[in-house]
């Protein structure tokens, strides 16, 4: 089964018209979302500031081709995308795809939209079609996966994501199969991120890790639209990408099976809160035990969080999640997370700040969660948390498998809008409500755009 060559058929051969009006639709969703973190990560994001230097700084005073979001400037299209997409995960509130575990657009929208705007001329429907296919790739790719394991080495969501990537450039690039073959190819002797950053709470990788991915797509598909030849099966290949990575851990059958039918790409779940997915289904559980139970702060004498893999990360080691030192650390903390739910009510952009995260009766919180790891949890399990609670009005339990957020238990119009306006009052160069509204109102009718560049001038 030749994965890599079916792979970029499908993106070569399909068109616009080819995708369910749905697909259309949640597809813009995941831009405005997109637009809205970005413009929030530019202030809020570790590391973000830096990494545009980086990239301004590396593009020698190349020609501005592409704009950098909420910073109102331009860069050359490859160092744009550089610097767009350190932010792309800047918050961790990008959308998610819950069974493969996937942010699928994190690097693809940064990616396609720099070559976009650099090409001039691309519409709308080009651009949404080359995302969609995008995301599909990306969340394919991981399905096929038989394993969920970091302890080989490798973080899988930032390298899966990258592939997305290069599906979505050379979608945008015209590339034929035989070339896009060539892109992962290429993508493949770039593309990784170590899982070391799981046992380094300092490190900024957690944040900035897609803007590899985006860089890494653009200079592929540029080598394969120059006709250089890459290799046969790079994925599938006997020392390809699914043994490099998985050690052969696959099914490829999951990789095709309903290509063009049935479309990951709108299972998406639309973060409501700004952390690490394996959060979500435990504060879930918790405000709804708050709430069922007219419980307050003062109630609660222990908490016991339930999880499988691979959200073990976010509950040890526990001392540390109980007192998390930075915003990353943060936001893959249960423990925090949970506490901060219980004191304050919510999880917000703003319960990362240095003052947030000391907050002397968070931290009192934190210390009463605990956690029970079940290890025989398997693949389909990732979203699965229980709850229970120890309180003054009695022992109280909730499970939650479809955290609010997923396709199974959606948000609504008006808290998706809210999510959009907080983060982007963030920005480096905020923008008045007008300015936002009329980001919005195009990113709604983004399929009838003669040219990508009139949503670009607003960002």
């Amino acid at each position: 089964m030749n994965i890599s060559r079916a792979l970029a058929e499908f993106v070569a051969n399909t068109h616009y018209d080819d995708i369910p009006a749905y697909v259309i639709e949640n597809q813009k969703k995941s831009v405005l979302d997109a637009i809205g973190i970005t413009f929030g990560a530019s202030t809020l994001g570790d590391g973000c500031r830096e990494m545009i230097a980086i990239a301004e700084s590396l593009s020698a005073g190349g020609e501005g081709e592409a704009t950098v979001m909420a910073f109102g400037k331009k860069l050359p299209a490859v160092w744009a995308a550089f610097a767009n997409a350190s932010m792309a995960h800047g918050l961790d509130f990008g959308d998610t795809h819950d069974r493969s575990t996937m942010h699928s657009n994190s690097s693809s929208f940064p990616a396609a939209l720099a070559v976009a705007e650099q090409k001039g001329g691309v519409d709308g429907k080009t651009l949404l079609t080359a995302l969609v296919l995008g995301s599909e790739v990306c969340i394919r790719m991981a399905m096929a996966a038989d394993v969920n394991d970091v302890s080989y080495g490798f973080y899988p969501p930032t390298i899966f994501s990258s592939y997305g990537a290069v599906a979505a450039v050379a979608k945008l690039m015209d590339l034929s199969a035989e070339q896009i073959v060539s892109a992962f190819s290429f993508n493949l002797c770039q593309s990784t991120c170590s899982s070391e950053l799981m046992n380094n709470k300092q490190t900024v990788v957690r944040s900035i890790r897609e803007a590899f991915a985006a860089r890494n797509a653009i200079v592929s598909c540029c080598m394969a639209k120059a006709d250089l030849r890459g290799f046969e099966q790079p994925l599938e290949g006997t020392y390809g990408f699914y043994h490099a990575f998985l050690r052969d851990q696959f099914t490829p059958e999951r990789v095709l099976d309903g290509l063009g039918e049935r479309w990951e790409a709108a299972e998406l779940t639309y973060k409501v809160w700004p952390c690490c997915f394996g959060n979500h289904s435990p504060i879930t559980a918790t405000l709804q035990l708050l709430r069922e139970n007219g419980l307050t702060a003062s109630d609660i004498n222990a908490v016991e969080v339930e999880v499988g893999p691979p959200n073990i990360i976010l509950c040890e080691p526990l001392l540390e999640k109980q007192n998390p030192e930075n915003a990353i650390n943060g936001k893959f903390s249960i423990p925090f997370n949970v506490a901060s739910i219980i004191v304050r009510g919510n999880v917000t952009i703003d319960s990362f700040t240095d003052a947030a995260l000391h907050d002397p009766a968070v931290r009192a919180m934190a210390a009463k969660v605990g956690y029970k790891y079940h290890a025989e949890w398997g693949r389909g399990t990732e979203t699965w948390a229980v709850v229970r609670m120890d309180t003054a009005k009695g022992r109280f339990e909730k499970t939650v498998k479809s955290p609010f957020g997923t396709p199974a238990n959606p948000m609504d119009d008006a808290a998706f809008e809210a999510k959009f306006d907080s983060c982007a009052s963030k920005a480096a160069c905020p923008k008045p409500p007008e300015a936002l509204e009329e980001i919005k109102r195009t990113v709604r009718r983004l399929e009838t755009l003669a040219d990508i560049r009139a949503l670009t001038a607003l960002l």
